[in-house]
């Protein structure tokens, strides 16, 4: 295709033209290596220019008459991390291949699954296709691309490597989504027994008990108090089970917000990393993540600063997060990134005296990519042991929660069977 383009050559000369190239991406290489930096790219079909692409500042519009575009807006479905993922891949191995920007985006975003994420694609394309830089039509779905991709694929096309760019964020995706599903896998079985356990107490008061309590009071006999405790409750949870289910709702609702607001998560956090069971894999998870993400963005050429930035934005836990934050504010000021890591009480003493020999011998980068593969392997043997340790305990808890239903149920009888046995 041929694109008209606007820009300055080394001289801060102001220049203009016309090329031929495959997409926006290729002509900022071609002009690149010309020693000219591109201010305005403009496509031309049929001898005359359309439409130019935004600049630098200049704030993205939605056409309301595409409807590709709007039906984005308004769902926005984010992809999957496995999907998304092997988007980042197959994206590498396309930029490998030397295939352009636009046909690769053209034939991913027609086999994506998710509908949204093949929209997203498709409005990127277009808008790469008209001139616009691959990063800053990345910008137009941050819902989809978060800042680690924006700046890394930023970083890429600066530096004329965007396929290798990409194929280290597959990697970084990949091991991401990995970690994921190693602590979904412990926390699935302990969420599944609580569940079990609200609708086995649920059934119990709604169905189960109310037949003693008419057996009870066919008898006319004195109950025990536990007894007596046990029908107080049935009896409310049958009266009033709208307010009961509307309590289950407020519940949830409730640990949902308190674990995504960050005045309840600053509480929060730094406790769930001490917790006797729990603690060990947390800490190990926010460890592995911060490495694997900090040792990515500076690899990938990110300034350190804005790298801790990110990372701090993306590590998953408040207490992580203002200790990178404080890091960040020492390194301003000249200081090393391994000083105050030691002080946090967080990073283990194995990880910082890594990350400090990486600074003094200029390959934090490798370190902090040895330290993410070695924590990675410790949450799963953490997982494993966690979840040894838990099994047993949300059985006993089952056990406990029917028995403290059941007992009170049986009291009568076995005070009636020992009336009996006694007055024969």
């Amino acid at each position: 295709m041929k694109i008209k383009y606007e820009g300055y050559n080394n001289a801060a000369k102001k220049v203009s033209g016309e090329l031929d190239a495959g997409d926006a991406t290729e002509a900022r290489g071609i002009l690149r290596s010309k020693g000219i930096r591109a201010s305005k790219l403009i496509l031309i079909k049929g001898g005359a220019p359309v439409r130019r692409a935004p600049m630098n500042g200049e704030k993205p519009k939605i056409d309301w008459g595409d409807l590709s575009t709007v039906l984005d807006v308004i769902s926005s479905p984010v992809p999957s991390l496995v999907e998304f993922a092997a988007f980042i891949r197959q994206m590498s191995v396309m930029q490998a291949a030397g295939i352009p920007t636009v046909q690769a985006l053209n034939v991913l975003s027609e086999t994506v699954e998710t509908p949204g994420f093949g929209r997203a694609l498709a409005d990127i394309r277009s808008k790469v296709e008209s001139g616009q830089s691959f990063t800053e039509a990345l910008k137009r779905h941050p819902a989809i691309f978060d800042r680690i991709f924006v700046n890394l694929v930023a970083a890429g096309e600066i530096s004329g490597s965007l396929d290798k760019i990409l194929e280290r964020l597959a990697h970084y995706y990949e091991k991401t989504s990995k970690l994921r599903r190693k602590v979904i896998s412990a926390m699935t079985y302990p969420a599944f027994m609580l569940v079990l356990i609200v609708v086995i107490v649920s059934i119990m008061l709604m169905f189960v008990v109310p037949t003693f309590a008419e057996m009870f009071s066919s008898n006319g006999q004195e109950l025990p108090g536990p007894t007596k405790m046990v029908l107080h409750i049935s009896n409310l949870v049958r009266d009033y089970w709208w307010a009961y289910l509307g309590g289950l709702g407020l519940f949830v609702s409730g640990v949902i917000y308190v674990f995504k607001n960050e005045s309840t998560r600053a509480v929060i956090d730094p406790v769930l990393v001490r917790l006797p069971i729990i603690g060990p894999l947390v800490a190990k998870v926010a460890i592995a993540r911060f490495s694997r993400t900090f040792g990515t963005l500076i690899q990938s050429g990110v300034p350190i600063l804005e790298a801790l930035d990110i990372t701090a934005r993306v590590a998953g836990n408040m207490a992580v997060e203002r200790t990178l934050l404080n890091i960040k504010a020492e390194v301003s000021k000249g200081n090393s990134i391994s000083a105050p890591l030691m002080q946090s009480g967080i990073f283990p003493k194995m990880a910082t005296s890594m990350i400090a020999i990486g600074e003094q011998t200029g390959s934090m980068d490798g370190m902090l990519q040895k330290i993410a593969d070695f924590y990675e392997d410790e949450v799963d043997a953490v997982v494993g042991s966690v979840t040894s340790i838990i099994e047993p305990l949300m059985i006993v808890l089952v056990g406990a929660v029917v028995a403290g239903i059941l007992i009170p149920m049986y009291l009568p009888i076995f005070k009636m069977g020992e009336a009996i046995s006694g007055g024969g």
